[in-house]
């Protein structure tokens, strides 16, 4: 005897439907992760649980959750704050020589200020250090605008980069240029100025105007001297101004 067909069963079998719900919830939860993962402010992180517990049957009305858990992306801001800081503070350098006194060195900046250059073609002659009338005319106007001031003054001598003769009375471009320094401030103290605020550099051939000169113009923008009024008092660089050595009243 011939067995029947089985009839063709209707629409889709149970553990589909159940396999389908299981995706949809498991498509809820990666949402909300994403969705905590975006929270950096307490008040939306307790506005999203509201909600849910809202939806879940919770009455307590509208507003700010009141729970005593702290939200866990506060904890975490707050614990990379912490490494933050403690970063900040190992990157600072410390000193292991006994002699200086403190944990951290003191590094201050000060801008050097207003730049008066003294030179070009009508500068300092080629091998010589004395003030010439041209040069002499500048700082005479130069005095009157540095008149009064309690400003340090740097007085920087440069030189062009050339051999000395060997009969030179300078042992190399440094001293030429620390001498055009030192003739400049002895001019601006004939004319007025305290001998107190001025401070002396000398720089030789290192910082040259023109790196390569062609000609003798070039090379005369070299010998020049800068005067640099900065924004230092001369108080506040000598802390006790009013102190005087007794060696000096000796000449040491």
């Amino acid at each position: 005897m011939a067995r029947r067909p089985k009839k063709a069963q209707l629409g889709v079998p149970g553990w589909m439907v159940t396999f389908g719900d299981m995706m949809a919830l498991l498509l809820c939860f990666f949402i909300l992760l994403q969705m905590f993962s975006e929270l950096k402010q307490d008040r939306e992180y307790q506005r999203v649980i509201t909600a849910i517990k809202e939806a879940f049957g919770f009455s307590g009305g509208i507003g700010v959750l009141p729970i005593n858990d702290p939200p866990v992306r506060s904890i975490i801001e707050q614990l990379e704050q912490m490494a933050i800081k403690q970063y900040e503070e190992t990157r600072k350098a410390r000193s292991p020589v006994d002699s200086i006194k403190g944990t951290f060195l003191r590094v201050t900046k000060i801008r050097e200020g207003t730049m008066f250059t003294l030179g070009g073609p009508a500068g300092f002659d080629e091998m010589s250090a004395e003030v010439n009338p041209n040069v002499r005319a500048e700082l005479a106007k130069l005095a009157t605008l540095l008149a009064g001031r309690a400003n340090k003054i740097i007085v920087r001598g440069h030189a062009n980069a050339k051999y000395l003769p060997p009969d030179s009375p300078w042992r190399d471009l440094t001293d030429l240029s620390y001498d055009r320094a030192r003739n400049v401030q002895k001019v601006l103290v004939e004319l007025g100025l305290d001998d107190r605020v001025f401070r002396l550099e000398a720089v030789g051939s290192r910082e040259p105007v023109r790196p390569r000169p062609h000609d003798p113009a070039d090379e005369a923008e070299n010998r020049r001297v800068e005067v640099i009024l900065t924004e230092q008092l001369v108080d506040e660089a000598n802390s006790d101004a009013d102190y005087t050595d007794p060696n000096l009243a000796r000449g040491g």
